[in-house]
Formats: structure tokens, sequence, C-alpha cells
């Protein structure tokens, strides 16, 4: 990562998000984290397998943007 520009879209820390827990998983081998990033990972089409849970990122997204 170029730490100069640490800027992401909303879709890239999804997907940075993602990358950090199937890390976690590979570490651990933790069957609920695993069972967790199933639902989490995304389909062919780019979009999460259910659309709640895209509109559930959004709004942590936003509520993260409000703090100082």
């Amino acid at each position: 990562m170029d730490a100069s520009n640490p800027t992401l879209t909303v879709e890239q820390a999804y997907r940075a998000m993602l990358a950090f827990l199937e890390r976690e998983v590979e570490l651990t081998e933790c069957s609920d984290l695993a069972d967790l990033l199933a639902g989490y990972r995304l389909g062919a089409d780019g979009r999460t397998r259910d659309p709640a849970l895209w509109d559930e990122w959004l709004e942590a997204v936003g509520r993260t943007r409000q703090l100082p």
C-alpha cells in the first residue's frame, strides 16, 4: 500500500476487509470466522450474495465517516 495515498473506495475497503478476514481464517482455522466470511464473499458479479449485507456495509461506512 502506498501510505502517501491511503484513500480507498467503499468497494476497495470492503475487499480489504474480506482479504483481512480470509487471512485470519487461514491463520486461526476458526470455523466460526470461516462461516461468517462465507456469507460476506462477493459473487461473480462483484456484489454480496445478500443485498442487505451491502446496505449494512454502507451504513457502517457512513458511521465511520462521522467519527472524528
